[in-house]
């Protein structure tokens, strides 16, 4: 059973490492394929140059695709071990203010992640997204690997 959407976000909202950082998670779609995340500029995560700290903003894109997977495939009844294996951040621009991050994932996406699954049993997939500030300008771009691993296909994969 997985909690309802309203509690997931309440709960990562209240996660100390985002609430502290004033990462807010604002919008979750029924089918858990897109997150809307805001990261607020306030003085507990700026820097000395007055512009949001790069470790903030890496947390802003830390959580988000391992949680989307995981409602995804509980929504099929398929319990996986998901986790961010890599993540790879570009700054681009000094984020002087308010930054806001979209994640998606596509269809395409599930229907890969599930014919490996089907296949050997474990699957890792690379997702971007973007930290886009108030003038709509792109501040810094993540990369990030997840690892996604059917527990229920042990024996195929040797451990």
């Amino acid at each position: 059973m997985q909690a309802p959407k309203f509690l997931l976000k309440t709960i990562l909202n209240l996660f100390p490492p985002l609430l502290f950082n004033r990462i807010v998670l604002k919008e979750i779609s029924d089918d858990f394929m897109q997150m809307k995340v805001v990261l607020r500029k306030v003085l507990f995560n700026i820097n000395f140059h007055k512009t949001i700290f790069g470790g903030s903003i890496f947390s802003a894109c830390d959580p988000y695709f391992p949680t989307m997977y995981y409602h995804i495939f509980a929504n099929k009844n398929r319990k996986l071990i998901i986790w961010l294996k890599s993540a790879e951040i570009q700054y681009l621009r000094p984020a002087d203010s308010t930054l806001k991050l979209h994640f998606e994932i596509t269809k395409e996406d599930v229907r890969k992640v599930e014919k490996a699954l089907d296949k050997i049993g474990k699957t890792e997939i690379w997702h971007t997204v973007e930290a886009i500030n108030k003038k709509g300008v792109v501040c810094a771009k993540a990369s990030m690997l997840v690892y996604l691993r059917d527990n229920n296909k042990k024996e195929k994969l040797g451990f």
